[in-house]
């Protein structure tokens, strides 16, 4: 029972073809988009794709929490810097959630002064960052007053923090971001909401200030500030002016770095409906925007380059062309001095009407510990019991998940089942993937391997999407009754370390095809990036978030793929109409229990050692790194739990060996029955004695 050779047996190379199959469904979009704004001639026509774009945006933010809630801000120390003065401040941005910042307040205010947000890059120190003091630093020192805020995950506001041993335990804010942000896409969201929100109650502090002029607010920030001035700049109308730095690029031209990004900056549907970086630009039109770049950077100078030159196209139509431009710093990565005063420079102009011939110079900056708002550094360690953002979603989720049905009677069971198949579908992003094209599939080896006939088998489960299965016969004369299509974490390369599994298997009868779906087995994908094909950041994660980015999923294209690994079973003379059963060992349990779920043709489906529940995961405050991004399906719990999928798989037997709880751990019997079955009991989901068996 050998696995595949390198190459698929050397018949093709399948490394790229996830990857080039997200890039090509891309490409589409950018070129319709292309055109939509080649067709864009008046401002209303703007305005209105500006609108359609905006909404789209807020959608996959799962909106902005409505309610302005007190701030509460308190001042919890002052420190005299000469000529401007620096106040710690605490606000809640929602209730006992808390915002920490910096206010730089010039001294010898006679009458309301222009404002800058500054909005962190991914600097644990947050506002404290030397980096960015000298930023709020020149500003406040050309009579700005400056709110510099901690994002979730930085600065004093880490948000998996112990206070009692006073160690962070998730890992840096980029972990932290994308570890809390796993959550949020479960529930149809993205945890940028909260960088979003938390930026608009800064403003709202910001109008509180009598030194401020509320109608005169900049915005600026670089790298994830960057980030969250596009993000604050789509949806904050309030802005006069705005400096994004070392962020804007265009879409087309990151996705083919194979760099990720932290889950707050990906827009989920963003390449398929915007929106792309010109677009957050232009949503300012026609107020002024400077882009702050660096030649050296791992963000493509070109993509910076190409979106400012479509942001001009758009302000030409309002007749103000010279309020976007672009700045582009000899330097890499940073907000370089030479950004700082290209910065400061540009707000002096337009908040200001005062030349921009500010020249910076080395600004005086504070050790990070005396920026400290609260005794020990740790929002979470001085206001204990205060919220973090896995609170917020926890309790977003008790608000607004879906009432789970009583099913009682027959009609209801079978209208639920069907709502079921179609939503998951729909979640999926497979809805449109065509099961009806002919599959060819090419046998491109044959052999007897101690006994066992076995046969390589390569189809094409979509255009220039090859997969691959080894099909295993008993060793007995008397062919087969049934088959089992078997989905290894690792595809046919386990085939060696499951060699015992197999045989038990085949010692009963059955005829065995271990199948690998795209990116998995001998179609693995090769590395996009440095990282492990499975860490941080890594290929599956980037993969996933193209997807998601596409209003798509790797998880539902796998699916797709298993699907069609049952059409190519119906297809072989010696499967025919006999029983075919689906079996899945860890990730592949949960693409086993999804395609039970969505064609009656399994004969039975086996989901061992796997997750059984999304809303467990999103509940659980230190989830298993073993959930990320290759499991996700965007706003699965605004629709459905994989409790609810039952009715799409009974009366069929459905067997669960060692279920997994969200911390990763084997669920107790007991456990597994008070989360799952019960809950299936009381949802009218187990009939006419029909119930999966838990081993």
């Amino acid at each position: 029972m050998l696995p595949f050779s390198s190459h698929v047996n050397g018949y093709y190379d399948a490394s790229d073809q996830v990857v080039h199959d997200l890039r090509r469904r891309a490409e589409a979009h950018f070129r319709r988009q292309e055109a939509e704004r080649a067709a864009i001639h008046t401002v209303a026509e703007f305005e209105a794709r500006r609108a359609r774009i905006r909404a789209s945006f807020m959608e996959a933010m799962g909106g902005l929490p409505e309610e302005r809630t007190p701030l509460n801000p308190v001042c919890t120390g002052r420190i005299d810097r000469g000529r401007y003065v620096i106040e710690k401040v605490v606000y809640e941005s929602l209730p006992e959630f808390y915002v920490t910042a910096a206010l730089y307040v010039p001294k010898g205010i006679e009458r309301p002064r222009p404002a800058v947000l500054f909005v962190c890059g991914h600097s644990d120190e947050g506002k404290a960052y030397p980096v960015y003091q000298a930023v709020a630093v020149d500003l406040a020192e050309n009579g700005f007053v400056v709110l510099a805020m901690d994002p979730p995950g930085q600065g004093e506001r880490f948000q998996y923090f112990d206070p009692e041993t006073g160690r962070r335990i998730v890992g840096g804010c980029t972990v932290e971001h994308t570890y809390a942000g796993i959550p949020y896409l479960l529930a149809g969201a993205s945890v940028g909401r909260h960088f979003i929100h938390d930026g608009i109650r800064g403003v709202d502090y910001l109008t509180t200030r009598p030194e401020v002029d509320a109608s005169r607010i900049g915005l600026t920030g670089n790298s994830g500030g960057g980030t969250q001035s596009c993000l604050l700049m789509m949806s904050e109308p309030r802005f006069a002016a705005a400096v994004p730095c070392t962020f804007v690029m265009t879409l087309e031209g990151y996705l083919k770095t194979g760099q990720a990004q932290d889950a707050e900056q990906i827009v989920r549907g963003c390449m398929a409906f915007g929106p792309d970086h010109d677009d957050f630009l232009t949503a300012m039109a026609p107020k002024p925007v400077l882009v702050g770049a660096a030649a050296y950077d791992f963000f493509p100078i070109e993509g910076a380059m190409e979106a400012v030159r479509r942001a001009k196209e758009v302000y030409r139509l309002y007749g103000a062309e010279e309020k976007v431009d672009l700045h582009v710093a000899p330097t890499r990565h940073s907000y370089s001095p030479f950004l700082r005063e290209a910065a400061v420079n540009w707000f002096r102009r337009r908040l200001m009407g005062e030349p921009g011939s500010f020249k910076t110079g080395t600004p005086e900056t504070l050790p990070p510990a005396e920026l400290n708002c609260t005794p020990r550094g740790q929002a979470l360690d001085a206001y204990r019991g205060s919220r973090t953002v896995f609170d917020l979603n926890r309790a977003r989720l008790e608000r607004e998940a879906p009432k789970r049905p009583h099913l009682r009677h027959a009609a209801g069971y079978e209208a639920h089942r069907a709502d079921m198949r179609i939503t998951l579908l729909t979640a999926l992003g497979i809805a449109d993937e065509p099961r009806s094209a002919p599959i060819h599939p090419r046998v491109i080896r044959e052999e007897v391997v101690e006994g066992y006939p076995v046969e390589h088998v390569f189809f094409f489960s979509a255009p220039d999407i090859v997969v691959t299965g080894a099909m295993v016969h008993p060793r007995t004369a008397t062919p087969a009754m049934r088959t089992d299509l078997v989905l290894f974490e690792q595809g046919t390369n386990a085939i060696p370390e499951q060699r015992n599994f197999l045989e038990g298997l085949l010692r009963e009868g059955r005829r065995v095809f271990v199948f690998d779906p795209r990116g998995i087995g001998a179609v693995e994908a090769r590395p996009v990036n440095p990282r492990g094909l499975k860490d941080n950041y890594g290929t599956e994660y980037k993969l996933g978030c193209d997807a998601l980015m596409l209003g798509l999923s790797t998880l539902g294209l796998r699916v797709f793929d298993v699907l069609r690994g049952l059409d190519y079973l119906r297809g072989r003379a010696d499967v025919g109409s006999g029983p075919v059963g689906v079996y899945g060992l860890g990730f592949g349990g949960l693409l086993a229990y999804l395609a039970g779920a969505l064609d009656d043709g399994w004969a039975d489906v086996t989901v061992e050692d796997a997750f059984t529940s999304f809303r467990e995961v999103a509940e659980t405050r230190y989830y298993t790194r073993g959930f990320g991004m290759r499991e996700v399906i965007w706003g699965a719990l605004r629709r459905f739990d994989l409790v609810d999928l039952l009715p799409c798989i009974a009366p069929r037997p459905l067997r669960f060996v060692s279920p997994r709880d969200a911390h990763g751990n084997r669920a107790s019997a007991a456990t597994f029955r008070a989360r799952f079955l019960d809950v299936a009991k009381e949802a009218g989901y187990l009939r006419d004695g029909w119930m999966p068996s838990v081993e």
